[in-house]
């Protein structure tokens, strides 16, 4: 698999296991929706980047995915360590945004 696709498959798992714990910590509905929004896009970056060509030569896709692997390490520490939930749906809305920059690098077949 590409370092690109899957970065963004990382990120999609990441949101998608992380929906649990924030529901236990007491996220409220719009903060679950915010959530629900952010997975679904970050699973939409995802399957466009696999059904598509992503040229991982290219250095604006290399930048991306090298700021989207930082990106995702900081989420992944943040999600487990809970705190204030409206800033990890803010780091995550940020991550995706990455991704999304990312996706948008893929090429029809």
């Amino acid at each position: 698999m590409n370092p690109s696709v899957e970065s963004l498959e990382n990120q999609y798992f990441l949101l998608r296991e992380s929906l649990s714990n924030l529901m236990a910590q007491g996220a409220t509905p719009d903060q679950l929706n915010q959530l629900r929004t952010a997975i679904a896009k970050s699973r939409d970056n995802y399957w466009l980047a696999a059904r598509r060509i992503m040229h991982d030569d290219d250095p604006d896709v290399k930048s991306l995915v090298s700021q989207l692997n930082l990106v995702q390490l900081s989420l992944a520490a943040t999600i487990q360590h809970l705190g204030d939930i409206a800033k990890v749906i803010d780091a995550i809305t940020k991550a995706v945004n990455i991704g999304s920059q990312l996706a948008a690098k893929a090429v029809a077949l």
